[in-house]
């Protein structure tokens, strides 16, 4: 594993928005004295705001784990055959990881994940005798944030190179750091790495149970003490967002029935979601804001994140991959017969319609081709929306509790409750209600979001490719849903 032992300290100043400038203030390295990062409570929270910004690199959130690489694992882009046009894509689609440019493409991210979960550590580490520095609540609130961005960041790698956790809940699955040793550690057991993400995310969860946000709006601009540092709460890892962070965990461990905790997983998956939506802090979006605001649609549904990442430059992840004016380089865009129907057509047959907020906010039609502006840039771009980019949202809540439902009518209800504040007015009867609905309610609220995949892993689902009349499978197989060890690691423990 490769790291840089002040990695952390390379600070992007230019990513700022205006109106969270404070809340990240922060100094290029150069600038900073060791004295500053490690002895004053204004540096712990310049390292920790510099692992927020850096969840914006490409590698990561900015692009591969949102937009991009993780939509194509899931098979939400139309992907031709013509080597000369997709290239990479296609070893990509035929899960070919052998060539020099995915290797090096899984490398990145691997090593960037690390890299960053390394210097949480190192806050981690550095902070723990030195609590006197901090004043409020300030301790308890970088500790709790470092231990969620840890905790994200090895589930992520873990959604991605550890096993189907539903076939195989004791595989070999990848190392747990939680200290800044740089000794390699071993590839723990997929169910014990399940342990230590819960560890850390209960503990979170504990140093956040005094989080302004449960006083406070979400995306209150500055804190009722005046600190910048609290301000803007659902732009980091809050309580909310780990509340969400454990029932995503809960909802992954109980995928395989065959462990002896999966039921008990199953109702704190619940009700952990239902912690989120029962604090009523991330109201679903205004229609106003979609509809009547033809210059500047709320195309994000921005009060309804519940953890967002900020980037200025976020137009970039519209503009490299889904911008029409790309052409003749590939640009990524939907299956017409996959996003006509099911996924915004077929009426009770499938869920979809039209008048779906999703729909008419994020796509657009040009020929025969749609094209996805979720993150193209608004004429006003000072408007914080403009910026965000979601990592936690509240449909996801109602959709993780619908999956875990047993019974149809469950399943319709949760559903239902979603699609009503989607503009969609009908609602999916119980005797018509499927299984595979929740799958496509995935789609639908969170595509371009890199959770589609993620779904349909844990659920090892065969993946729908075309709807043209007969519909077309890719069954479900570890080949499809297990990325190999990147080559970074594997040399390490050579």
């Amino acid at each position: 594993m490769k790291y840089s032992i002040y990695y952390i300290l390379i600070l992007f100043s230019g990513l700022l928005v205006s109106g969270c400038s404070k809340w990240l203030d922060v100094k290029p390295y150069d600038q900073i004295s060791e004295q500053d990062l490690f002895e004053t409570e204004t540096g712990f929270q310049r390292l920790l705001n510099g692992v927020y910004i850096d969840l914006n690199d490409d590698a990561l959130y900015g692009q591969t784990l949102t937009v991009e690489m993780v939509e194509l694992l899931a098979y939400n882009y139309l992907i031709g055959d013509d080597p000369t046009y997709w290239g990479d894509y296609i070893d990509l689609k035929n899960r070919n990881f052998t060539s020099e440019y995915w290797r090096g493409r899984l490398d990145a991210t691997w090593d960037k994940a690390y890299a960053l979960i390394r210097n949480c550590n190192t806050i981690l580490e550095n902070m723990e005798s030195r609590q006197a520095l901090f004043t409020g609540n300030n301790y308890n609130l970088v500790r709790g944030e470092a231990l969620a961005l840890r905790a994200m960041l090895h589930f992520d790698m873990f959604r991605l190179f550890g096993p189907v956790y539903k076939i195989n809940a004791t595989g070999k699955s990848i190392p747990y750091y939680t200290t800044t040793s740089l000794q390699i550690q071993e590839l723990l057991p997929a169910n014990e790495v399940i342990e230590r993400l819960l560890d850390d995310l209960k503990t979170a969860a504990q140093l956040l149970a005094d989080d302004p946000i449960l006083s406070g709006d979400p995306l209150q601009p500055a804190a009722a003490d005046g600190s910048s540092f609290t301000a803007y709460r659902a732009l980091r890892l809050n309580y909310y967002a780990v509340q969400a962070l454990l029932a995503r965990v809960y909802w992954w461990a109980s995928a395989n029935e065959s462990e002896p905790n999966a039921e008990q997983y199953k109702q704190l998956a619940i009700e952990h979601a239902l912690v989120v939506i029962n604090s009523q802090k991330f109201p679903f979006v205004d229609k106003s804001l979609v509809l009547g605001s033809p210059e500047n649609p709320d195309r994000i549904f921005y009060t309804e994140c519940i953890f967002s990442l900020t980037h200025t430059s976020r137009g970039l992840l519209f503009k490299n991959n889904n911008d029409p004016q790309l052409l003749p380089r590939p640009v990524l865009t939907m299956d017409p017969s996959l996003l006509e129907a099911p996924y915004f057509g077929g009426g009770d047959l499938y869920g979809g319609s039209s008048d779906d907020y999703r729909y008419i906010a994020n796509w657009s039609k040009i020929g025969s081709s749609y094209y996805f502006y979720k993150y193209s840039d608004l004429p006003d771009v000072s408007l914080i929306r403009n910026t965000m980019i979601p990592m936690i949202r509240l449909g996801e809540m109602y959709l993780i509790i619908a999956d875990l439902q047993t019974e149809r009518p469950d399943m319709a209800h949760w559903v239902n409750l979603l699609r009503a504040h989607r503009g969609v007015r009908a609602q999916v009867e119980d005797n018509t209600f499927r299984p595979s609905f929740v799958g496509y309610e995935y789609v639908r609220e969170l595509f371009g979001e890199g959770q589609c995949f993620y779904f349909n892993k844990r659920n090892y689902s065969a993946v729908m490719t075309k709807f043209e009349g007969v519909s077309e499978f890719i069954d479900a197989s570890e080949k499809m849903y297990v990325l190999p060890m990147p080559d970074s690691e594997s040399e390490n423990r050579e």
